[in-house]
């Protein structure tokens, strides 16, 4: 049986790297110790299930494109169903795929949400709540998952001084918006500001030396 040294697991299957740091594994001297069950065996109940959502989600848009063709006034909705649709699926093939990083696909589907979000308004009537409430919420939510990630992976929170970047940078992209009158509410722009600010000084200010030598690297200074 082999043991990743680094997780501190024992693998009973016949893989070589771990299934959560992918490391190569290592031969324990263990023989028949039922310490840790097969990974694939969870991947692969995924992977039928992302299989049958996919055909379920053709079979719904082959229906509402029949629908709309034999003269249904659903336009609009089958636009939103499909772009709910394309989210489940690609939400399903990112949690099972482990060629992405945490951070990626945290950053990809928090777009991918706003993305939706904002179509589903426009083609509802444009209420412009997606601007409103969505496009800031998304900024709180990632800041609330660097957080989150930092704690769980804290072997190497410094990695994730790039995602605080990327949300000062959106935060003030908001701001500017607001200021333009495009985003009309100010509160949650403004908390998003300074979780954004408030995180990321605190990062740099008690990481000490990781969060300097991280900066460093990310600007080649």
């Amino acid at each position: 049986m082999a043991e990743c040294k680094k997780c501190r697991v024992h693998i009973t299957d016949d893989t070589d790297r771990c299934p959560f740091c992918r490391c190569v594994l290592e031969d324990d001297g263990i023989k028949g110790m039922n310490v840790y069950p097969d990974p694939e065996a969870t991947v692969k109940v995924w992977r039928n299930i992302r299989r049958i959502v996919l055909f379920l989600s053709i079979c719904a848009m082959g229906g509402m494109l029949i629908a709309l063709y034999m003269g249904a006034d659903i336009f609009n909705w089958t636009i939103v169903v499909g772009l709910i649709l394309l989210y489940v699926n690609v939400t399903i093939y990112m949690s099972i795929t482990d060629k992405i990083g945490y951070m990626f696909k945290t950053l990809f589907l928090t777009i991918s949400v706003v993305v939706i979000l904002i179509g589903i308004d426009y083609f509802t009537g444009y209420n412009r709540w997606s601007l409103d409430y969505t496009l800031p919420s998304s900024v709180i939510f990632l800041n609330a998952s660097c957080v989150g990630l930092m704690i769980i992976n804290h072997r190497n929170w410094q990695s994730y001084i790039s995602l605080q970047l990327f949300n000062i940078a959106w935060s003030i992209v908001l701001f500017i918006l607001l200021r333009l009158n495009i985003i009309r509410e100010p509160v949650l722009v403004l908390i998003a500001m300074a979780l954004s600010g408030i995180i990321f000084a605190g990062t740099v200010i008690f990481g000490g030396k990781r969060a300097t030598e991280e900066l460093k690297r990310r600007f080649f200074i």
